[in-house]
């Protein structure tokens, strides 16, 4: 199809999803005056931040909290406007209270002074040991983040760069490892070791690297967006089309026309052609290899390599509504089963459903009364699940695992939950799978080990084809909402680069234009 903006001369780059990471680059691109079109597979938009309405009332299907507002207002100061004129977002307070199977509990809070206070009415003696520990996040947040997060890694001179400070900083050990240093209390290491699930990775593998989100959090504060994290999906694809920006949704690209070694168009099951001079995937790279581009002799020797990847677990989320306010609940609790590191070897490892489930609950209407139903409550609650290398059978599974968790919150949280709930929906591995083309249905793509980051998880631009990019969970910097809107300052800087090569290759070469005759 035809550009309509494609006339002024600019270069014209697709973007393929409108997650946050789509949303982010396209803006990025939009402001470096490129001629963006964001094609959507559904009609609505924000990927795993999609909503939904049950009940009568609108859910956030996936993230619940804003953890770096200042990366969004970044967006929109490229533009000179301010996120503020368009979106506000809520303190949520404590961050997060962990409820743990021996009936006692732990609140997350915002200050050092009230986590040191939690502490030591949980284990007395240990408070002491929360300096250390932040100060240790904090530089794992300096070098991670800071430094590294917007950083392009697609050479490996890019990471032989890193290695040395990631040896001082004893990245090769697991968070549980590097939290278990300070604290000797087991509920402590939990609760500070847990946030690692957030983002799709086993505690007891994922790099102490991660303990950065615990400074991320501590600095940048946790949020949520009024109205829920779709305000702040329409907020942005406002400001995008507000500007130029061209949306296209109901567009499920089905696979990339490609010419030689470079991306030429994208080509949608609803018929439509849409050239590009660059193409960004919002999609996970090893969706787009394997389904979008005709395969290759080389794309076939690195099958091996690609079955060897450790993939993050799956995700069971039931949603609901009830007759009353649950006022005694705070906007997230964590409830631990009883076990710890025999659920996530049976999640991880063996591709098995634990009997001893743990449970991440999600109560918006404690920050925002808006996002629950007058005279009730809203919530979510998820369940860490096998993806689909399990082989379970999600159809007769999901009824069942339904109750399961309804059982667990009424014994630990809820007691009247069965009298009340009101209307319910779930989500499980297949919908992240069949939705959101996700491999194997996992919850937050890759896992975040430390053979599977920075330089080592999928590039951000195809080593194959040099005009083809990455942003979201997949690629560096990882999952979770900070990470992957990063990958689109990521993107940005590669684009930088990769058209000062194209101009550069443009210029050096000799003029094949035979002279005027006549």
């Amino acid at each position: 199809m035809a550009y309509p903006n494609s006339s002024n001369g600019s270069s014209r780059a697709l973007v393929v999803g409108a997650g946050f990471g789509g949303l982010a680059v396209a803006l990025r691109l939009l402001a470096r005056g490129y001629d963006v079109h964001l094609l959507e597979k559904h009609t609505d938009l924000g990927g795993r931040a999609r909503t939904f309405e049950l009940d009568g009332h609108r859910f956030d299907a996936g993230p619940t909290v804003i953890t770096a507002p200042f990366l969004f207002s970044e967006l929109f100061e490229r533009f000179g406007e301010r996120v503020e004129d368009h979106v506000t977002f809520l303190p949520v307070s404590p961050f997060y209270r962990m409820d743990f199977a021996d009936g006692s509990c732990f609140d997350y809070g915002d200050t050092t002074d009230a986590i040191i206070a939690e502490i030591e009415r949980l284990s007395p003696g240990e408070g002491e040991q929360y300096h250390a520990f932040l100060e240790a996040a904090e530089s794992m947040y300096q070098r991670g983040f800071v430094e590294l997060a917007t950083r392009p890694f697609t050479r490996v001179t890019d990471m032989l760069d890193v290695i040395p400070d990631l040896v001082r900083l004893r990245a090769d050990r697991s968070i549980y490892q590097f939290v278990s240093r300070f604290f000797r209390d087991e509920r402590l290491r939990r609760a500070f070791s847990v946030p690692s699930l957030l983002v799709g990775g086993n505690p007891f593998r994922t790099s102490s690297l991660y303990a950065l989100i615990h400074a991320l959090e501590r600095k940048g504060g946790v949020w949520y967006a009024k109205g829920g994290t779709g305000a702040l999906v329409d907020a942005l694809a406002a400001l995008f089309q507000r500007h130029g920006g061209r949306l296209h949704a109901g567009q499920s690209v089905e696979r990339l026309e490609m010419d030689g070694l470079r991306v030429q168009a994208a080509v949608t099951a609803e018929g439509q052609r849409f050239d590009a001079d660059l193409v960004v995937s919002n999609a996970d790279p090893l969706y787009v290899y394997n389904h979008w581009i005709a395969r290759t002799a080389g794309q076939r020797l690195a099958d091996s390599h690609r079955k060897r990847l450790k993939h993050s677990m799956g995700l069971f989320v039931l949603y609901f509504t009830t007759d009353r306010v649950y006022s005694e609940l705070e906007h997230h609790t964590i409830v631990f089963g009883e076990t710890f590191r025999e659920i996530l070897e049976q999640l991880f490892d063996r591709h098995e459903l634990p009997q001893d489930l743990s449970l991440y609950l999600h109560r918006p209407g404690a920050t925002d009364p808006s996002m629950a139903p007058d005279q009730g409550d809203a919530f979510y609650v998820l369940a860490p699940v096998p993806n689909l290398q399990g082989n379970q059978d999600w159809s007769t599974l999901s009824p069942v695992l339904e109750q399961r968790i309804v059982a667990i919150l009424s014994q630990r949280l809820m007691s009247d939950l069965p009298q009340t709930i009101r209307a319910t929906r779930s989500i499980s591995p297949r919908y992240f799978h069949e939705a959101l083309n996700t491999p194997h249905g996992s919850g937050f793509s890759i896992a975040p080990t430390l053979t599977q980051s920075a330089g080592l998880r999928f590039h951000n631009q195809s080593p194959r084809y040099d005009n083809l990019f990455f942003v979201g969970a997949g690629v560096h910097p990882g999952a979770g909402v900070p990470g992957v809107v990063s990958s689109a300052a990521v993107v940005e800087r590669l684009v930088d680069r990769w058209q000062g090569q194209t101009h550069q290759a443009h210029a050096s070469r000799p003029s094949t234009v035979p002279p005027e005759s006549g």
